[in-house]
């Protein structure tokens, strides 16, 4: 409970035992793991946004979860805005602040709920990010696998898409953003082996996404291409789902998905590729001219694999065509591949894999429209090294020069790491094995630069160990938020304190089961908090302890406004149950809301619900309300518990309608027994348990109370006040909470 959790020096009022039961709780607020919706940005962005990047699928449908991991390749902080579109026009809107050189990832399943078709728009003043997009699935509940999609910097009234199959076992969808402020009209040309098909009168309404199966559009057995025609500037994307025979009946499951290239070219090359046993690798090329094309294939291949092949391939006008890359070159060889033509076209490289490798089974597979073009710069945004998962970098030179390549990895856990350089012999490709170069279990951007010689080709092919790397358990197992604090054998009122070295130590204890903290104070340790929340890819509740002393609470508001100028803040908490243990009044507790306020911050003040009912004027004054309900102050049995926070909750709405409100709850593991609550572990346990698949159901934005149990308040607040924590004093995760949460990947 918050008065637990106020761990505040000078100003911490000593409660009684009595006294505290008869407090009903409640608590300042998480947002779900991505941030305040409806519109409410959690970080400011700064600067105007002057780039975007566009992501048109997404679902966090049963069985899937997806991530937006953006890199920051620059040298300070960038500032980035989050729009999720749905198909209803509405949005929900997060901002944060990305550290230098690494990078971040947000669970889009917990910023916009289950059950959600969800486009995202990624804006910017910092033009040097990488953009991608991870799913990771169980389609229909049958097919597992995984797939990640690059997001494209601009919309286009013209999409194409090379590949395409509608055959048994073929799920094909194409997913349409329309971010604009009027209805895209649609029209979709399809290629295929018999001629062309069109299909128009489709639609999507402005700010909007749909997504249509091509399926249906064409029918079944149908291999084809797709050029997608648009009255408005749209975005397009395809992701495919399979049940795979290929060429010897080989049942392969999984999915893979392909942003649509707005343009067609006269080259196309493709980096990584192989025909090893347990892969099939496939060429789609797509002719939407109205007269045939001649395209051909420089094949090349890794070190001592043989000379570069050539091939010659006819393509009729308005068609679609298929090589089988083995029965081109063979077997056994690691393949990449130079398409060229005098007429504009576009080229696919769909991969289907069963591959042992390492003890483990990865089966799946990945798709990847042509690159028009080597670079001399290439920047990924997504990559994993943990368990279970493996990345490969595949680097090709097609040139006739040896070129020199620097390797930055920028990661989401200990920043950028030292450069690494490569060499990428002439007219071949380097695959290189990111677990090995780069370290095991680390999320992370990867930047190649080329410093000498040509410019080169490159791929990232992420494989995971589907069953095993699958996230396991309900979505509502991970934490939304948790109320921290430091102190757990110190007393700060009697002068105690912990270094900033000790705070580190506690916050990588729980960052991987939680996207969000909520901090107490803003003086002192308390200061460095959101940097270190944030260096770990937490985000930030911030406090400041506001009671009596009225020349230090203007010290803590102004310290937490110095965070919030920082781009340290996602949500600021100004003071907590003020009202309840009546140290002001509400219009002074309401003009430090409005200094914060006036930041631009999303900003609200803990306070139990039953004081926020009695309190509407400061409900208003906020933006958002966050309300303390602690059941078990009211001596309410667990088994009748969570029903009675729903009580609460939706009195607390009825006072400020229109406004979200987030919960601070939590239950003791020991303590004396208030009525008919009881409090032991296997109670605290189940109360969490079902608080968090409660408030998952309904969207519900939270922070536990809290991380870990902390000695000293026993002589504060009774002998429950050192039994709140979901971690013990010796910082071990509670055995029966262990069997509830889970952590992050």
């Amino acid at each position: 409970m918050s008065q637990s959790g106020r761990a505040y020096p000078a100003q911490f009022p000593i409660l009684g035992p009595t006294a505290r039961r008869a407090l009903v709780m409640a608590l300042s607020a998480l947002i779900l793991l991505g941030g305040l919706s409806a519109g409410l940005a959690s970080r400011p962005a700064g600067a105007a946004t002057v780039n975007r990047w566009y992501l048109a699928e997404g679902y966090t449908g049963g069985g899937i979860q997806e991530y937006v991991c953006v890199g920051n390749g620059g040298s300070t902080a960038a500032g980035v805005t989050f729009t999720f579109l749905f198909n209803d026009s509405r949005s929900i809107e997060i901002s944060r602040s990305i550290p230098a050189r690494s990078r971040y990832t947000v669970d889009v399943n917990l910023v916009v709920g289950k059950d959600r078709e969800a486009s995202v728009i990624v804006s910017s003043a910092s033009g040097d990010l990488a953009v991608e997009r991870s799913q990771y699935f169980r389609y229909n509940g049958v097919y597992p696998g995984s797939h990640i999609a690059q997001a494209v910097t601009s919309t286009s009234r013209t999409w194409y898409f090379a590949e395409g199959y509608t055959g048994p076992g073929f799920d094909e969808y194409i997913c349409v953003l329309n971010p604009g402020s009027t209805p895209a009209s649609l029209t979709f040309q399809f290629q295929g082996t018999c001629g062309d098909e069109t299909r128009g009168g489709l639609s999507v309404p402005a700010n909007s996404r749909r997504t249509f199966k091509v399926n249906d559009l064409v029918g079944c057995d149908k291999e084809v291409s797709a050029k997608l025609l648009s009255d408005v500037p749209v975005v397009a994307e395809r992701p495919m789902y399979f049940y795979y025979r290929g060429s010897t009946d080989l049942h392969w499951e999984g999915g893979h998905c392909v942003m649509g290239a707005s343009a067609l070219s006269n080259e196309f090359m493709f980096a990584e590729g192989t025909t090893r046993a347990g892969f099939e690798e496939w060429l789609t090329i797509q002719n939407p001219n109205a007269s045939p094309i001649t395209v051909k294939a420089d094949f090349q291949f890794g070190p001592g694999q043989g000379r570069p092949v050539t091939k010659n391939y006819r393509i009729d006008g308005k068609r679609r065509f298929t090589v089988f890359v083995a029965g081109e070159v063979g077997y056994g060889k690691e393949v990449s591949v130079r398409l060229t033509s005098a007429t504009p076209f576009l080229a696919e490289r769909p991969v289907y894999y069963y591959n042992v490798h390492s003890g483990m089974v990865f089966e799946g597979g990945h798709c990847a429209a042509g690159i028009p073009a080597a670079r001399n710069r290439w920047f990924l945004a997504e990559g994993y090294t943990g368990t279970y998962f493996e990345e490969w970098l595949c680097i090709q030179n097609s040139s006739s020069d040896d070129s020199t390549v620097d390797v930055e990895y920028y990661s989401q856990q200990v920043g950028p790491l030292p450069v690494r350089t490569v060499k990428v012999p002439a007219n071949t490709r380097v695959t290189l094995f990111v677990n090995e170069h780069a370290g095991p279990d680390l999320e992370l951007a990867v930047r190649l630069t080329v410093k000498s010689g040509p410019n080169v080709v490159v791929e990232r092919p992420i494989y995971f160990e589907r069953e095993l790397g699958m996230p396991q358990g309900r979505y509502s197992d991970v934490l939304h938020g948790l109320c921290f604090s430091p102190y757990l054998t110190e007393d700060p009122i009697n002068g105690g304190w912990v270094s900033v070295e000790r705070v580190e130590q506690l916050m990588d204890r729980i960052a991987p089961y939680t996207r969000w903290i909520r901090t107490f104070c803003s003086q002192g340790e308390w200061d460095a908090m959101p940097r270190l929340a944030i260096e770990r890819g937490l985000n930030v509740a911030a406090g400041c302890d506001i009671y009596s002393d009225l020349d230090r609470n203007q010290r803590e508001v102004d310290s937490l406004i110095a965070q919030i100028g920082r781009g340290e803040v996602d949500l600021a908490c100004v003071g907590d149950e003020v009202m309840y243990l009546k140290a002001l009044t509400e219009d002074q507790l309401i003009g430090y809301i409005r200094q914060v306020k006036a930041t631009g911050v999303p900003t609200t003040t803990s306070e139990t619900y039953v004081d926020i009912i009695a309190h509407p004027r400061i409900a208003a004054e906020c933006d958002v309300v966050t309300a303390n309900i602690f059941p078990y102050w009211e001596g309410v049995p667990v088994e009748q518990a969570v029903a009675r926070l729903e009580e609460c909750y939706r009195q607390v709405q009825q006072v400020a309608p229109g406004k979200k409100v987030i919960v601070e709850t939590g239950w003791p593991s020991d303590g004396p027994v208030i009525g008919s609550a009881v409090p032991n572990p296997a109670n605290a346990a189940r109360y969490l348990d079902e608080f968090m698949e409660w408030a998952y159901d309904r969207g519900v934005e939270y922070f536990y109370f809290e991380t870990f149990d902390e000695l000293w308040k026993d002589a504060r607040e009774g002998s429950c006040g050192s039994h709140w924590g979901l971690w013990t004093v010796e910082e071990a995760l509670k055995p029966d909470v262990a069997g509830v949460i889970r952590p992050w990947r």
